[in-house]
């Protein structure tokens, strides 16, 4: 992994209502100089899963071309750009007049890092949009002054393209992006960048995983149904692992953890039958539908699909369950039970 182009720009206002200000790099940062640490921060900046994914479009039509979009095909071709300082100068500028628009008066800006970057041999172009941070610095003799900071792990807004599935149509989900909560940040950002959501991408990828894990587990390595559902819990702890670390959930990384005795053969199941993706986005209301409904006590034991509540089992609210369907085997046992204590009186 490493970064090939790097260049800061900065627009901002410093109050609400005021000017605009544009200050534009005319040559790129070092990025041969940047420190190891720099570099990966920048490259894992957008490995969180809570990202949003999606692709280019105008007002929900893909087949239109974004002003941002149209940037990187005036100075892309076959993954090189021919001029990355006047292409995210003009980027830059124009992030500028959407910020001066009467209704944007209180958006702040903030550094504009511009990079390319290889991961995993795919070609990304991204932009953070940081922001300065109040500190303190100890002066030469030792006396603390006030100071600002980067904090280059805090990501404010940002996207990232991946343009070699762009570049070379392999998908359409090449985009990931944070616009943040608010709407008018989210809106004006999501704007400029020119980017459409795909909003059950984290849904469909997640139970997806879910299926892949279940199928192979059973299917593939004849595991009963109790240790099937050890598995989907082993993946669903990987995954909550992940998500709280701010790390991304890696199919590959997934596969080594849960079957680590034939992560191949689990990967050729995941993307084949079930089109799971290396990097996967998560939901979580999905994610803890992997987790089973139980509970014990007073010699009972219940569990089942969280997925099967209002369906199949059926909850009222004097604290019944109804079980529309059980299995053949608790069928035959029960039944076995009954007819036993009527030959016995």
């Amino acid at each position: 992994m490493a970064i090939n182009h790097v260049i800061i720009h900065e627009v901002k206002r410093d109050e609400d209502g005021e000017a605009v200000s544009e200050n534009l790099r005319s040559t790129e940062n070092n990025a041969v100089g940047l420190a190891g640490s720099l570099t990966d921060s920048l490259i894992t900046l957008f490995s969180h899963s809570t990202l949003n994914i999606g692709e280019f479009a105008v007002d929900g039509d893909n087949s239109l071309i974004p002003p941002f979009e149209q940037g990187i095909k005036n100075h892309y071709q076959n993954l090189n750009c021919r001029d990355f300082v006047e292409m995210t100068r003009r980027m830059a500028s124009r992030y500028a007049q959407i910020m001066r628009r009467p209704n944007l008066q209180s958006v702040k800006g903030g550094l504009l890092v511009f990079y390319e970057y290889e991961s995993y041999g795919k070609t990304w172009l991204a932009l953070a949009v940081l922001q300065r941070s109040e500190g303190y610095n100890a002066s030469p003799t030792l006396e603390l002054e006030p100071s600002q900071i980067i904090d280059i792990n805090k990501l404010h807004l940002g996207a990232a393209i991946n343009l070699t599935d762009w570049e070379e149509d392999l998908s359409n989900r090449y985009i990931k992006f944070k616009t943040g909560t608010a709407a008018e940040v989210r809106d004006y950002f999501e704007e400029y960048i020119g980017c459409q959501r795909d909003k059950q991408a984290a849904i469909l990828e997640t139970k997806n995983l879910k299926k892949a894990v279940q199928d192979y587990a059973q299917n593939s390595l004849n595991l009963s149904e109790v240790d099937t559902q050890q598995k989907i819990d082993d993946a669903h702890g990987f995954i909550k692992e992940k998500l709280q670390s701010g790390k991304e959930v890696k199919l590959s990384d997934l596969a080594n953890r849960v079957f680590p005795e034939s992560p191949d053969d689990f990967l050729t199941v995941a993307r084949n039958t079930y089109d799971v993706g290396e990097e996967i986005a998560i939901s979580n209301a999905e994610l803890k539908k992997y987790l089973r409904i139980s509970g014990k006590a007073g010699g009972v034991s219940i569990s089942f699909d969280r997925n099967l509540l209002g369906s199949q089992v059926i909850y009222s609210d004097d604290c019944k369950l109804t079980f529309n369907e059980i299995p053949a085997t608790l069928k035959a046992e029960i039944t076995e039970e009954l007819n036993s204590r009527r030959q016995s009186n």
